[in-house]
């Protein structure tokens, strides 16, 4: 891995060179301590916002804002930039990090899929740039093949995720005959992986059926009716919101009522009100669930934020907004911009504030995941939370290259 890394070096040199002749020097704009102690931060991210793409949601940058608003009330002075990086298009991302990386700041948030990530997250980890990551492919721990000391995962791996979905359908629930609803992305062959993986230990327990379908599907009839046909009795699904919504009220219409599981995507499903039909069976695995953590902090951010656009904070809101304050409370720990002593602040943070991180070897911020399942008047009841113990990466498994078409 380290021998790939000085190879894209060279190759991230020369897109930096290319890329200072537009934006200026690298550097130039690095927020720096002001006269008097001043605390200053300067922030990018780079993903879309409602509005720009089909997939994007506000979270992100929604979250982010907030956390600046209240950085700012705390006597920070903050710099915030946002780049348009398409959410599963590598090179719209990679144009957005070489962006950020010629105007230099403090910590930078982004690589939103595992679309992204894989293909990027080397160039990234060139550069010693400091790095929130809003996926959580395997590949990207510290030291995977796209991963780097200075890429920090603010999720949950997917395999982790999948991993207690099958535990929770096998186990808990106690199904045997499993369809797995799969996005024709990275992210479905590391669900279906993990799922199969986990599920051999259940006694006839089986994912019988695989049905793909693309990030932006708009019809998954043809996925509906192959569930039904194999008779299953629970469906677990690694989608994206857009497709999940049409999937859930596919299946209500075609009288398939089974436990339907779903990762965070399901939640945001719901909360755009992409799922029309009952809410009954559904099982939400997601990462931090602010507006069920009943800390102050918690409450406090949900409050907040409710009050600020309206509508609830999920796991993106609130891993957006800690990620700024992780990084204020890096640079103030480091006492300088520097990437290298920012990046090396940041492997002692142990931070609550709307979620609960804690960096463990593998730069995973998450330490845990969430099982909750809709009331029928749409809230939710909390099931319970799986803690997240340390893998050595010899012990991970990792997907197949990036995709736009199912395997086989």
């Amino acid at each position: 891995m380290r021998k790939l890394k000085y190879v894209v070096i060279a190759c991230v040199a020369t897109a930096i060179a290319a890329a200072t002749l537009v934006s200026g020097s690298a550097g130039a704009q690095t927020s720096t301590t002001a006269a008097g102690g001043k605390k200053t931060l300067y922030f990018m991210g780079g993903f879309t916002t409602k509005g720009e793409e089909a997939i994007a949601q506000p979270q992100f940058d929604d979250g982010v804002k907030l956390a600046v608003k209240d950085l700012t009330s705390m006597g920070w002075t903050v710099t915030y930039d946002r780049i348009p990086a398409m959410g599963t298009n590598a090179a719209s991302t990679e144009q957005a990090f070489l962006q950020a990386l010629a105007k230099h700041p403090d910590a930078y948030l982004s690589l939103t899929s595992s679309n992204t990530f894989i293909p990027v997250g080397p160039k990234v980890a060139a550069t010693d740039m400091p790095t929130f990551a809003l996926s959580a492919p395997t590949e990207g721990v510290r030291n995977g093949p796209s991963g780097g000391d200075n890429i920090f995962l603010l999720r949950a791996l997917n395999e982790q995720t999948y991993q207690k979905a099958a535990d929770y359908a096998c186990g808990t629930l106690g199904l045997h005959k499993i369809g797995l609803s799969l996005v024709q992305t990275a992210f479905g062959p590391t669900a279906q992986q993990a799922f199969d993986r986990e599920a051999k230990k259940f006694k006839d327990c089986k994912s019988v059926t695989q049905q793909y379908n693309s990030a932006t599907a708009t019809d998954t009839t043809q996925q509906v009716l192959a569930f039904k046909a194999a008779g299953v009795d629970g469906i677990v699904s690694a989608n994206f919101p857009g497709p999940m919504g049409v999937q859930v009220n596919q299946l209500r219409q075609n009288g398939v009522t089974v436990p339907f599981i779903g990762g965070a995507s399901l939640n945001l499903a719901k909360e755009n009100n992409g799922i029309s039909t009952g809410l009954d069976n559904l099982y939400v695995l997601d990462d931090c669930v602010p507006d069920l953590r009943k800390t102050p902090e918690s409450k406090k951010f949900v409050k907040e934020y409710q009050t600020e656009y309206g509508y609830t904070p999920n796991y993106a809101s609130a891993q957006s907004y800690d990620s700024v304050f992780m990084a204020a409370n890096a640079v103030e720990k480091a006492g300088s911009h520097d990437w290298t002593a920012i990046n090396k602040a940041m492997l002692s943070t142990d931070f609550a504030r709307a979620c609960q991180y804690k960096l463990d070897k593998n730069n995973i911020l998450d330490n845990s995941v969430t099982l909750y399942k809709y009331n029928t008047d749409g809230t939710k009841k909390l099931l319970k939370v799986y803690p997240l113990q340390y893998t050595p990466p010899s012990d991970l498994a990792t997907t197949a290259p990036p995709t736009t078409v199912a395997p086989g």
